[in-house]
């Protein structure tokens, strides 16, 4: 055993040979797991061949010749012992091994080890080849757009599919759902490690996990892109189409195409170009329908171009957007700013004021922006829409988050009454009284009507001339007071140079009747403030 061990360790399968002849002449019972030991290791070290004779077969000898050096069996298993010979282990008496030189001993121990190397390299082999193949990103992500796009949100096989959706419009999927349906087997602890496995070798950007499980960084903000951009599709296509209506719509492009990623960037510049080309126009449409949507479609596009520009420049944005930014005007400004009718005023001066915002932002560069102001002219002058952020100005990078203003719709109504309160119109002056002097102010204007259609119905009220404007239920006394209260038509009237006047023409009956409505007004409030006291 000592000369079998001395071989192995000097990597010398000749002495390992011997060492098993002389055990099996003296009778010694080598133990099983002993054989398969020496058996493997003169496999992976066999003896070399002597000069005229084939090499052997690895294994133990059989015998021995007397004289001869032992070779190896054409068998691999060891001679049987007979039966009448009972086992038993005989004491060999010890040897001293043969000094070994520096050189025999370090090929010995590079011999061994490179053989359970070999062996461990082929177990690890055998386990990789019965474990199945990691699927690539790329079909990971195909299986997931799949999903989304075949389940909406809310729907039953959403729910079926174990689909989840957050508030920000991102969707998440069970690890071990995505794993079966790229054609993953095993139980789902392995099949969610496969699948953790690869989506960390993709490159970033492109999965977000969380702990329910694994959805797309993109998708959140193309579902958001794409679903805005047919908004305004189909608003620009409206005969009542009205800037302001698409204002919702331009915020959600501009924050979609920059949410979606590098992954959507090429993506969302073709369904712009396709989408709003001001070429494309519906062919079923009149002439003049035609040439509105043409412009509708310039304009819109350019607001989302500033839109994309403000979000992807903008603090929140990553790295990756200067990517999609830096496209827009190799893309985009040639559907903008070419064939534009300098005749349109209104579209020329608003093209203009947008390429005068990049400029100051500096979204582009000047070479773009110089190229296409020369592709039209600018009009110079006031311009009321642009100050006051209305029309295709709210859809600006500048007012795009700004409420509209709120328009007050009460008219306003001048009474002639004059200056101060007098001024005010019907509503806001009785907004400021009780409503004990609004019920006494109705009372008395009721009264007065009612009096107004006695004296109508018995004809004392003249007929109103053509272009004559309707007096007021207060300037019928005076009217009577001045007449003397005669009724005749021909008093009201004088002839002056042969062309005929009425006394609302003439300044002194203007004079009379405004001084004599102040004094009823003041009568009025000294009466109803003296009540409230």
């Amino acid at each position: 055993l000592l000369r079998i061990r001395a071989g192995i360790e000097a990597g010398n399968p000749i002495e390992v040979q011997s060492g098993v002849l002389e055990a099996q002449r003296l009778g010694v019972t080598i133990s099983p797991n002993v054989r398969e030991m020496i058996t493997q290791w003169l496999k992976v070290n066999p003896p070399p061949a002597q000069p005229g004779q084939p090499p052997a077969a690895p294994g133990f000898p059989a015998t021995a010749p007397a004289g001869a050096m032992p070779q190896l069996s054409a068998a691999n298993s060891l001679p049987q012992v007979p039966p009448q010979a009972p086992p038993h282990v005989a004491q060999v008496p010890p040897q001293a091994p043969a000094p070994k030189s520096h050189e025999e001993s370090d090929r010995g121990a590079k011999s061994t080890w490179s053989s359970e190397q070999r062996e461990s390299n082929a177990q690890a082999a055998s386990v990789q080849a019965r474990r199945p193949p990691a699927p690539t990103p790329e079909i990971l992500r195909a299986a997931l757009l799949k999903f989304f796009e075949g389940a909406p949100k809310g729907s039953d096989a959403a729910g079926g599919l174990g689909i989840r959706d957050s508030d920000e419009g991102a969707r998440f999927l069970p690890l071990e759902v995505l794993g079966k349906a790229v054609g993953l087997t095993g139980s789902q602890d392995d099949i969610a490690d496969l699948v953790l496995r690869t989506i960390r070798e993709a490159p970033k950007g492109v999965f977000v996990l969380s702990g329910y499980g694994v959805g797309l960084c993109e998708w959140a903000g193309w579902e958001e892109f794409a679903a805005a951009l047919s908004a305004i599709v189909a608003a620009t296509r409206d005969p009542a189409f009205e800037p302001r209506s698409i204002q919702i719509h331009v915020q959600r492009v501009g924050r979609g195409a920059v949410r979606a990623g590098h992954v959507r960037y090429a993506e969302v510049l073709r369904s712009l170009k396709e989408s709003l080309s001001p070429q494309d126009m519906p062919e079923e449409a009149a002439p003049a329908l035609r040439s509105a949507i043409s412009r509708r479609t310039r304009l819109a596009l350019a607001c989302v171009v500033d839109a994309i520009a403000s979000n992807g420049l903008g603090p929140e944005a990553g790295p990756d957007s200067m990517g999609l930014v830096g496209q827009l005007p190799r893309l985009l400004f040639g559907l903008i700013f070419e064939n534009v009718d300098d005749r349109d005023r209104g579209a020329c001066a608003f093209l203009g004021e947008v390429l005068q915002s990049w400029d100051r932002r500096r979204c582009f560069s000047k070479r773009w922006l110089q190229d296409a102001a020369n592709k039209f002219a600018m009009p110079k002058g006031a311009n009321s829409e642009r100050d006051e952020g209305r029309g295709w100005y709210a859809l600006t990078a500048e007012n795009l988050y700004k409420k509209p203003p709120e328009t007050n719709l009460l008219p306003n109504v001048s009474l002639g009454l004059g200056e101060g309160a007098d001024a005010l119109p019907p509503s806001a002056a009785e907004s400021t009284e009780t409503p004990r002097q609004r019920a006494r102010s109705r009372s008395a204007r009721r009264s007065v009507s009612a009096a107004a259609e006695e004296r109508k119905g018995k004809g004392d009220v003249p007929p109103r001339a053509h272009g004559e404007p309707k007096s007021s239920p207060q300037a019928i006394p005076s009217e009577e007071a001045e007449t003397g209260g005669s009724g005749h038509g021909s008093s009201n009237r004088k002839k002056r140079g042969g062309v005929v006047q009425h006394d609302d023409d003439d300044d002194e009956a203007v004079a009379t009747k405004l001084e004599e409505s102040r004094k009823r007004r003041a009568a009025l409030m000294a009466k109803y403030q003296g009540g409230k006291e």
